[in-house]
This record gives C-alpha cells, sequence and structure tokens, in this order.
C-alpha cells in the first residue's frame, strides 16, 4: 500500500528532487548520510553537506540522504509496511552499502534506532553479517560512543573530509573482493586513523559499576587517536548546495571560517575536540561565497565558527563582504559572537542590509564564575555591547548562562537577574526601547574536558533554581526560557554513559520513545522504567567522578591529554585564569605536534581580493506574467513552501529581480490564488518585477534551474500597473479523478448538485465563521472520460467534491486533482 503524502503533515520532508541534490542510479557503491532528526534539522547540518559533496564526487559512489521520519510519517510506514529509504533514488536503508549516521546531540540516539527498524536493518552489530550495510557514525557524540557503541561497526572521531574517502574506499575494495569476511573490513576499518571499532574492545565493570577495564581485542590497536584536518583552506567545500524546498532551520549559505578554538572555556567540549585553530584565508571565503550564493539563490550569508569574532580578519572580511553584496540584498550573519569581540564596526556593517539577530553568552553573571569557567570577559564589556546594539536599531538581545557550574553558589544564580536588567537598561540608554531574552541552561558535563569529572544537578536541585529564577525575572519584566529538568537530565546521563545503557536505549526505543530531544515527544517516565528494566539507577551517571577512575571514553584520544585536564580542572577551582594560546605561551594542552597539527591563523590584516559584484543590474523595471505547471512529487508543496522555493529559483538563476522597499527587502513577486496542497497543476500563475530583462529570457532561465516537475509554460510582459493577478481571475478549471467511484453514480452525484439552488460551507479560521455558496460559485460541472470537469469561481476544489459525493478523510484524498486552467478577466493581455 502507498504512503499517501496528503495524510502526513509536512510532506516536503520526503520529497526528494530538490535544486542541488545528486542523483547516481548506475553508481556501484551507495551511502546513505543519515541525520537522525527531522529533515529542517538534517538540511541545516553543514557537515553532513560536505559528506555529501566530497563522496558524490568520488567516480561510481553516490551519497543519498534520509532522515529521521515524523511520528505521522512512522505511522503511515508502519500501516503500508514501508522501508526508510533515502530521498535521491529511494533506495530502502537494507540496500545500502553503508548508512551512516551523524551523532550531533545525545537525545538522538532513540531516533537512530528507530531508523535502523524502518530501514529494516537489526539493531546490534553482532546480529548483521556480510549481507547488511555497514554502519558507521561520526560528529562530536563521537568521543564518547559508548552508549551507542553495540550498534556501530565503526566510529569516525574527528574531522571527516579526508577519512571518509580512506572508509569508501576500503569498502568499496571489500565488496569487489567478495564482501566474505566482515572480519576483515573491520580490520581494515581500524587501519585508518580516526576510525574506532567498537567490537575490537572489551569492557568490564567492578562491583561499584565503575569500569574495571577496557581491554583491545587486537594488538597495537589500544587506544583511537582522533582524525585532523590540517588545512581547512584546501579542504573541500559543497559550493552547490541542495536548496530545500521547505525553510530548514537554517535557511541560508554557511561558511565556516574557522575551525577550532584556542580561548579554553572549561565546560566547552567543542573547544577542545576541534583543537587546534584552523582558520580559512577570507579570499578563500569570498570565493565560496560568491559560487555559492550563485549555485543555492540564497539571500543570507552565515560566517561560521566557535567564536566568529575571534576570526583574525572579521572586521576586513566582513566590510569587504557588505561592499559586495549590499545591493543585492544578501544579508550576513555571525551566529557565534563572543562578549568583547562585537565592535561598533561589525555591528554598523550586520545592520547594512537586514538586522539578523544577536546572542550574547556571557555563561555566567559573576566575575569570580566566568573566572573559574575561564570565560575572560568582563562585563563591562557585556553592557557596552548591549549598548552599542541597542543604538544600531536593534530591539532584542538574547541572553545565554549555564546553571550548576562547579562551584556555583546562590549569588552566582541570584546575579543572572542583576545583570540580564542592566543589559536591559542599556535600550534606554541608547535612546529607545528593548527587550532581553534570558535563555539559562543546566550545565552538563561533557568527556574530554577539564569537568569531565564533575557531577551535575539533580532534577531537583534544577527545578528549585528555574522556580527561583523564574519569579526573579518575571518581577523585573524579563523574559525567561529553559529547557526542562528532565530533558537535561537524561542528556547528562547519556553524555557520561558506559556500554550499559544500550539495553536501555533500546528498552526505550521498544516502548516508543522517537524524538526525544523535542519535549513534546520527550516521556521521562518511558526512560525511568526502561533503566528500571535493566536495572541500572540513572542518578549513578550525574555523580562526580574519582580522578583516578577509568572513564569510558579514556580510550578514545581527543588529543588533549590527561594531565592537563587536571591542570585545568585545578585551575578552575582557584579561579585561574589560562591565556589564549595566541595572546601567550603554549598551554602544552597537548594537541599540537607543531609540524602538520598547530594553530593555522591568518595574519591580522589580510588584504581581501576583490570578487566581482554580484549586484543586480538597475535598470527600467519591467513587469512579467508566468504560467507554469507544477506536477509530480512537487504537488505537495504548500503555497508557503511554493514562494520560498521560488524565491530560490529567481535568484539562483540570476534574474534580476526588484526588491521591497523597508528594513527587511524582499523579491517583488507575487502569486494567483493559492492551491490545495496535492493539487497538479498546468495553469499557475505570477508576476515578477525584473530590472531591464526580456519575459523570454526570464522564462529560459528559470527552466534551466529549476526541478523536475516544474517548469514555466509561457511569459509575457505586461504594463507595471496592470490588474493584480487574484482579482483578475475570474474561474478556475479541474480535471479531478477518484478512483474507484463508478462513472455513472459519479454522473448521478453532479446531476444531483447541480439541482441544488445552493449549498453553503461554512469555514471557521481564526475564531470567525465564513461562509461560502458553492453551489452559487460553481460555474460548470460533468463527468467524462477523465473524471470530472470542474469550474469554480472560489472555494478548494477538494470542498466541492465533498459536497458532492460525501467522501471524507482518506477515501476523499485517494483521488488525483489536476488543475487545468484559470480565466482572468482581461482577454487582452494574452490569458
Amino acid at each position: 500500500m502507498p504512503i499517501d503524502l496528503l495524510n502526513v503533515e509536512k510532506p516536503a520532508r520526503y520529497m526528494g528532487g530538490e535544486m542541488g541534490a545528486t542523483t547516481k542510479p548506475t553508481a556501484s557503491l551507495r551511502c546513505a548520510l543519515a541525520f537522525p532528526d527531522v529533515y529542517e534539522v538534517g538540511m541545516s547540518h553543514l557537515g553532513s553537506r560536505i559528506l555529501y559533496a566530497i563522496i558524490n564526487g568520488m567516480p561510481g559512489i553516490a551519497a543519498e540522504r534520509v532522515y529521521a521520519p515524523w511520528p505521522d510519517m512512522e505511522a503511515q510506514m508502519l500501516h503500508s509496511g514501508t522501508i526508510l529509504s533515502t530521498l535521491e533514488s529511494s533506495t530502502p536503508l537494507s540496500d545500502c552499502d553503508i548508512v551512516g549516521f551523524t551523532l550531533q546531540y545525545e537525545l538522538a540516539c532513540t531516533n537512530i534506532l528507530a531508523m535502523l527498524q524502518l530501514g529494516g536493518i537489526p539493531l546490534r552489530a553482532s546480529s548483521r553479517n556480510v549481507m547488511h550495510p555497514i554502519i558507521i557514525a561520526g560528529g562530536p557524540g563521537a568521543y564518547n560512543p559508548e552508549p551507542l557503541a553495540p550498534f556501530f561497526d565503526a566510529i569516525l572521531l574527528g574531522d571527516g573530509e579526508e577519512a571518509v574517502v580512506e572508509i569508501v574506499e576500503a569498502v568499496k575494495k571489500w565488496k569487489e573482493c567478495g564482501a566474505l569476511n566482515k572480519e576483515q573490513l573491520l580490520e581494515e576499518l581500524s587501519s585508518i586513523q580516526g576510525v574506532y571499532v567498537p567490537s575490537f574492545f572489551q569492557v568490564r565493570y567492578n562491583c561499584q559499576g565503575e569500569v574495571q577495564e577496557i581491554k583491545a581485542q587486537r594488538q597495537g590497536y589500544t587506544r583511537v587517536k582522533r582524525r585532523y584536518l590540517h588545512n581547512l583552506d584546501t579542504a573541500p567545500f559543497p559550493i552547490d548546495p541542495i536548496v530545500p524546498f521547505m525553510k530548514a532551520i537554517h535557511d541560508r549559505v554557511a561558511i565556516e571560517i574557522a575551525r577550532g578554538c584556542t580561548r579554553g572555556c572549561r565546560f566547552c567540549q567543542a573547544g577542545y575536540i576541534y583543537r587546534p585553530l584552523r582558520e580559512r584565508h577570507p579570499d578563500t571565503i569570498k570565493k565560496l561565497i560568491k559560487q555559492s550564493l550563485v549555485a543555492s539563490g540564497y539571500d543570507e550569508i552565515s560566517l561560521l565558527s566557535l567564536s566568529t569574532g575571534d576570526y583574525s580578519c572579521i572586521g576586513d572580511l566582513l566590510q569587504s563582504l557588505m561592499k559586495e553584496y549590499e545591493q543585492s540584498r544578501v544579508a550576513v550573519s555571525l551566529p557565534s559572537l563572543r562578549v568583547g569581540t562585537l565592535t561598533e564596526e561589525l555591528i554598523d556593517e550586520i545592520k547594512k542590509v537586514r538586522k539578523t539577530g544577536f546572542t550574547l553568552a556571557p555563561e555566567a553573571a559573576t566575575e569570580r564564575m566566568r573566572q573559574v569557567i575561564n570565560k575572560g570577559i568582563a562585563e563591562e564589556d557585556l553592557i557596552e555591547n548591549a549598548f552599542n546594539v541597542f543604538k544600531a536599531g536593534w530591539r532584542l538581545i538574547k541572553l545565554y548562562f549555564m546553571m550548576g557550574l562547579p562551584t556555583e553558589r546562590l549569588e552566582d544564580l541570584a546575579a543572572i537577574p542583576d545583570l540580564a536588567s542592566r543589559v536591559k537598561r542599556q535600550a534606554k540608554a541608547a535612546g529607545g526601547s528593548g527587550e532581553v531574552n534570558v535563555a539559562v541552561s543546566t550545565f552538563v558535563p561533557k568527556p574530554h574536558t577539564p569537568f569531565q569529572w564533575e557531577r551535575q544537578l539533580s532534577m531537583a536541585e534544577t527545578k528549585e533554581r528555574q522556580i527561583l529564577l523564574k519569579e526573579t525575572l518575571r518581577k523585573k519584566k524579563l523574559n525567561f526560557k529553559y529547557q526542562d529538568a528532565a530533558l537535561s537530565f537524561m542528556e547528562g546521563v547519556i553524555a557520561r554513559g558506559d556500554r550499559r545503557l544500550a539495553d536501555v536505549i533500546e528498552a526505550a526505543v521498544a516502548m516508543g520513545a522517537r524524538f526525544d530531544g523535542w519535549s513534546e515527544h520527550f516521556s521521562l517516565q518511558r526512560w525511568l522504567t526502561a533503566f528500571a528494566d535493566v536495572q541500572l539507577d540513572p542518578e549513578w551517571y550525574l555523580r562526580e567522578r574519582r580522578q583516578e577512575e577509568i572513564l569510558p571514553w579514556d580510550h578514545l584520544d581527543a588529543g588533549i591529554t590527561r594531565e592537563f585536564l587536571l591542570k585545568e580542572r585545578q585551575e578552575a577551582f582557584a579561579a585561574a585564569a589560562t591565556i589564549d594560546c595566541r595572546d601567550g605561551a603554549c598551554s602544552a594542552c597537548g594537541v599540537c605536534d607543531f609540524s602538520l597539527v598547530k594553530n593555522d591563523t591568518v595574519p591580522t590584516g589580510t588584504l581581501c581580493e576583490p570578487v566581482l559584484d554580484m549586484a543586480k543590474t538597475k535598470g527600467e523595471q519591467q513587469r512579467v506574467r508566468m504560467r507554469f505547471s507544477k506536477t509530480g512529487v512537487l504537488r505537495y508543496l504548500s503555497h508557503l513552501e511554493l514562494i520560498n522555493f521560488m524565491t530560490r529559483a529567481v535568484q539562483r538563476a540570476g534574474v534580476p529581480v526588484c526588491y521591497s522597499n523597508g528594513f527587511h527587502p524582499h523579491p517583488r513577486f507575487s502569486f494567483a490564488t493559492a492551491t490545495s496542497v496535492g493539487v497538479e497543476s498546468y495553469a499557475e500563475y505570477m508576476d515578477i518585477f525584473v530590472h531591464a530583462m526580456p519575459a523570454l529570457e526570464v522564462m529560459q532561465r528559470l527552466n534551466m534551474t529549476l526541478p523536475q516537475g516544474m517548469e514555466i509554460l509561457a511569459a509575457y510582459d505586461i504594463p507595471l500597473k496592470a490588474d493584480a493577478l487574484a482579482p483578475a481571475i475570474v474561474s478556475a478549471s479541474y480535471t479531478i479523478q477518484i478512483p474507484g467511484l463508478d462513472h455513472h453514480k459519479f454522473d448521478g452525484m453532479v446531476t444531483s448538485f447541480l439541482k441544488l439552488e445552493s449549498h453553503v460551507l461554512v469555514r471557521h479560521k481564526k475564531g470567525q465563521e465564513q461562509h461560502i455558496d458553492l453551489r452559487q460559485e460553481l460555474v460548470h460541472a460533468y463527468v467524462d472520460a477523465e473524471g470530472l470537469q470542474l469550474t469554480i469561481r472560489r472555494g478548494k476544489p477538494l470542498e466541492y467534491i465533498q459536497a458532492i459525493t460525501g467522501l471524507t478523510g482518506e477515501a476523499l484524498h485517494a483521488g488525483t486533482v489536476l488543475k487545468k486552467n484559470v480565466q482572468f478577466s482581461d482577454t487582452s493581455e494574452g490569458w
């Protein structure tokens, strides 16, 4: 039984066929890049995009995407017996050669198992044979993958750009040799630097439940050292990104300008596992941005790094980008700005196109606590940054703090509302008004950091502190956001968990655990039941660890020495600073070999070479009216998704579109009345205002970039002040087919409806009733060999079908609805 996408919330999640997607039907090896979250989250993940481009660049090898289906889709799949498949070729996961998961967030663990089940793959590596895909993983969660280790054949520790090629080549060679011995493949994979094969290690526990021994099963393979990408500047990068039909969480061109950080914030796992610092040259960044904008049609650039403001040439780079793209209405966002690096000059550059938002992260509200975590920022810098942001016209600043940090006292917690109030007062000082959102998360100790030994707050302690903050912040008229205590609790358990948690995760999945990172789907009781079933105490995993204790991840080498982490822990208790190694002597963390592995920064003041201005050619405005078709899977696009998609297509095609005025300018085009989701259309209409480009060229450019299922069928120049599309339409014609409905019976239903004088439909929208007389709005209707031919002035075709036949629900959606034509009031314009 096929799945009807009309029965799921967002069909665009499952359509595939996006602009920029790669299909290789004759590939000899097929790799599924699996992201264990919903489509719009996974499509925002830069790492997946990079691997997708690299693997598809290998001859004869295909990389395809698969995401966790939302619960409504999973229910459809289970009901119909459909196997989870890739978007590009609809290949079931069980038929792929490699399935590679991204370990991005601890609570995505249940989605990983659910995806394996839906893909027809046994969960445990020990239960799979040579006929099954090789299941691998990578990402930040790989630095303690032990709770998931029994489910994976191999796990990549570290940077993937070079290692993924070696892994794929090893699997390809193994397949070509007959794929007779899986153990042989695992041996080969273990010889690749950064690849961890969990089955090659045996873990034993003592009577207290601690890890007693992590015993290597292969001689010489006792410790897995992370993989390093030595030069970010020459690393492959996707310049032709996939452009989703629906709006992704981060819907923009994302460029990684630096990887790694030297600041040494003691709570920050990313700051340690991504060392050393490697910066891209500004000319390389600008070249990648230009190519990506042309290929994608995006109108926003995001400069990514752990601390974008620390990039050596950030001021010159940002100024150069704004000069090149300001006239093209391309905005620049800096999503990770450290307090103290946000200068007035940066703010002035960012606001030139549109205000893209500011989040400032002091992390702790007192100077003592900031010294404990080695944050290295001053309160005065935060206040000055806030003043400058409000002065530049922003009306909202987001502040991010943590509670439960080591050595935290009550006065440290109480200082959060006080500091946030001072920030809010800067809006008035700057001559305006503003709001402050205060986000406070519970500190979760992470592996490979100086705080990996510390205890985490219990749920009761977290709730107590949240109540205290909520009341105080409310009195000060500050907005408060926080994560549910139970979510933080489970994140902490898994973050420092061991292999015994695999049984817990598997039990939770069997009870229906999915999307546990989403509060609306998370069930603490389900997890507690799973822990009880396997006789484990989750609270035990939040305890303080002894310094001499063997930690579950001790056989995984992130490059940072244990001695350095212990030294940093002692420095934290002494509230002593560790200087940024770019500003002083080497801190001897152990990462650099000062040959290949070392900090690689761009010299301050490096000039950015000019890049051709992408600004749209100015000229006399023209108005082009276009008729286009929307068929196949594209019929499942909602009207908002269609607008988003066409915005990208127009930009990608290089059409010099005109923009609206105001601080948030938008491309000037408009559509006729919205088509219902699921309706194939051969007569959609849109008007677009362009600068000096003939209608025929607009059509040709768009047709070269539009995906299969959408085509511009006609384009004409019309007067600038011609009637708007919607009021000009007098009627629309449809052909409607309903499989299984007898032709004569259908004809009789139509005849009966035509005899009515009135049939009033009542709609409820935004608390109000709308009345539409479907019989009076019906121009004509008859049944022929193609189906029902329906011409209407107002209303949706499915509303007429329901009124004529009485069908509802799945029976109603089982029909195929084809929009055939639209009649305009002004026939002199050729429509």
